[in-house]
């Protein structure tokens, strides 16, 4: 049988869709809470990077080019973060901190000798 389309306003799609967002944030604050969260593509699995960046008052390709670089996150956008997930921001921070790749010239033999 096929799919009939409904009659359901604009508004009504709209608390639809942020009604089934909310449920998503939970799961992301759920997984933050338990440890679970290892990279940010956990994340984008739930919520689309352009309907998160969008949340984050951030354009699309800021957000991708942060995720793969988490260092350069503002703390007004971190915080803006945790507020959408509700989630404490030193869980985030932790997060974060986690993903970043630091450079140690010193562990790489680069460092210079006087």
């Amino acid at each position: 049988m096929p799919r009939t389309k409904q009659n359901i306003s604009k508004e009504q799609k709209d608390a639809i869709f942020q009604k089934q967002l909310s449920h998503k944030y939970h799961s992301i604050k759920v997984s933050f809470e338990a440890g679970k969260l290892e990279s940010f593509d956990q994340i984008d699995a739930l919520v689309k990077p352009s309907v998160l960046a969008k949340e984050l008052h951030m354009g699309y390709k800021s957000y991708r080019n942060k995720c793969i670089s988490p260092g350069d996150f503002s703390n007004n956008e971190l915080v803006r973060m945790a507020e959408l997930f509700d989630i404490d921001v030193n869980l985030l921070i932790k997060f974060i901190f986690k993903r970043m790749k630091f450079k140690n010239k010193f562990k790489t033999g680069e460092a210079i000798r006087v």
